[in-house]
């Protein structure tokens, strides 16, 4: 939901509350019939009270059409095959990806974001580390493992891998991906 949505459904929600508890009031007799219908005859005919039902209208009809979107489909690397098209979701990519992280030793958790580009991925990793551990040689054998399964599981191109080595960590906990 965007911003003016957002703003929209405050003031809706604000004249429902309003509306709502005239209604109550009007219900339990706190407010009097006659008080309420002179009140209701001095804006009988008014244009401003037409303007307000149909913002009002408008309103309610916007924050109704914009809950009813269709159904995004989710973003696939699409690759020509003999026998026809072979689509594959960045969420697949993003789970083998997983596949390799939780086989590799030292890593504590990560956070896997999948870039799509034409034809090919980039794979952006925030990770946390044990302490003790070759930064390099760990973030390059991991670049070359991600790059080489996911070519070899399925046939796509690994344009790069970034990654961020966003904390280093002595616990010893299960990881936890995300």
């Amino acid at each position: 939901m965007n911003f003016i949505d957002r703003i929209l459904l405050t003031i809706f929600t604000l004249f429902s509350t309003i509306v709502s508890i005239i209604a109550i009031l009007l219900a339990i007799r706190v407010v009097s019939l006659p008080y309420f219908s002179t009140s209701i005859l001095t804006i009988y005919g008014r244009w401003e009270t037409g303007a307000v039902g149909v913002v009002l209208l408008l309103i309610s009809l916007k924050l109704l059409f914009s809950g009813i979107k269709p159904r995004k489909r989710p973003e696939a690397i699409i690759t020509n095959g003999e026998l026809g098209k072979v689509s594959i979701t960045l969420n697949a990519i993003e789970n083998l990806v997983f596949k390799v992280i939780r086989d590799t030793e030292n890593i504590k958790d990560a956070k896997i974001r999948i870039k799509k580009y034409d034809e090919s991925v980039s794979i952006i990793l925030k990770l946390t580390i044990d302490f003790d551990v070759d930064i390099p040689n760990i973030s390059l054998n991991l670049q070359n493992t991600l790059k080489d399964y996911i070519n070899k599981t399925a046939g796509i191109i690994v344009k790069d891998v970034q990654i961020t080595i966003d904390n280093v960590s002595n616990q010893t906990k299960q990881k936890a991906i995300k």
